[in-house]
């Protein structure tokens, strides 16, 4: 599909991009809406995902509202319609606009392969990057390299107080969406022993599920520990708060880069190469030769232990963060000095 393909201007007045589910895959979608935003100034354009994940967009100057998928079906068909979850009942809708377009995620071998519990193949370890993925599925948009989130408009007042607890702290967020890609959680304790004893503050955060191993890594490394029933709104403020955020290949991870908070992150069974943080934010992985063994941590590990992630020791964490610092330290100093005569 080349850009000609893409209807024009006059032709749309209303937009709708789906992509109902998970948290991190809404916030790797953010590019895909930027660019529909900036070809389309004049239309309507609302995200359809799932309702808690609807303060992602709040404040976004691109996006007039967020809905739910079965309240869209009530409504009018969109003028164009992009599907970015490509399950049976978004490609339905979709279908339903009079322009549509579809990303089909896993062509019939990857399909294939995942039907009989296959590793993923080699390739994912060095890439194509996720945001790579959607961009080549959407020809003629020009999508920026990375997602940009804006903080809500207005918080809520346990959002704000969690906010205030997390400035210009590290935050570490222990949790994950399947356990065998999370780090364990005394890896994650002493990590934030270790950041305490070089003077810096140290918070711990999670969601409700996470609950016991978020007091458990606070307990252990003396760090603070955040309210495990913040919503996304609240997640958003407190890693923007952040000076830095240490987490799995999780949502959470991508939510602090896409708000600009230096960002480190770990992986073990899945592909840095898919999922990993853009430059300078780290990836740290032993780039195990047993892996990548799944795409989204859906398998279990095959290994008689799980030393991709049990061997990755907190000395490696700690010097990711070092040296993530240092970069954004760096740059600040480069913005503070004139080149010119004048401060940039």
């Amino acid at each position: 599909m080349g850009a000609a393909a893409w209807p024009a201007p006059s032709e749309v007045a209303h937009i709708q991009v789906i992509r109902r589910s998970a948290l991190g895959d809404v916030v790797l979608c953010e590019p895909a809406i930027a660019a529909l935003a900036r070809r389309y100034p004049e239309a309507r354009l609302e995200v359809v995902t799932n309702a808690p994940l609807h303060p992602l967009f709040a404040g976004h100057p691109g996006v007039h509202a967020c809905l739910e998928l079965s309240k869209a079906r009530r409504l009018a068909a969109p003028d164009l319609a992009v599907d970015l979850h490509h399950r049976i009942d978004t490609w339905r809708w979709a279908g339903a606009a009079r322009h549509h377009r579809v990303w089909v995620k896993r062509g019939p071998l990857d399909l294939w392969r995942a039907a009989r519990g296959l590793p993923l193949h080699r390739g994912y370890h060095e890439g194509p990057h996720q945001l790579a993925r959607i961009a080549a599925a959407l020809p003629g948009l020009h999508l920026p390299d990375a997602p940009r989130l804006f903080l809500p408009p207005v918080l809520a007042p346990d959002a704000l107080a969690a906010a205030a607890v997390a400035q210009g702290a590290i935050v570490l967020v222990p949790g994950a969406s399947r356990a065998v890609k999370a780090w364990p959680a005394a890896h994650f304790a002493r990590l934030g022993r270790d950041l305490a004893e070089q003077g810096h503050a140290v918070v711990v955060l999670g969601g409700a599920a996470e609950a016991a191993v978020v007091r458990d890594v606070a307990a252990a490394s003396g760090a603070s520990a955040l309210d495990p029933h913040l919503d996304v709104a609240g997640l958003m403020a407190v890693l923007g708060a952040a000076r830095l955020v240490v987490g799995n290949d999780s949502g959470p991870a991508h939510v602090a880069q896409a708000l600009g908070t230096p960002t480190v992150v770990l992986f073990g069974p899945t592909p840095p190469g898919r999922w990993g943080p853009r430059a300078p934010n780290q990836a740290v992985s032993l780039s195990p030769s047993c892996g990548p063994c799944s795409d989204h941590g859906a398998r279990p590990c095959r290994q008689a232990r799980r030393w991709c992630l049990d061997d990755l020791g907190p000395e490696r964490a700690l010097a990711a963060v070092v040296q993530r610092l240092s970069t954004q330290a760096e740059a600040v100093n480069r913005r503070r000095v004139p080149s010119t005569g004048t401060l940039t």
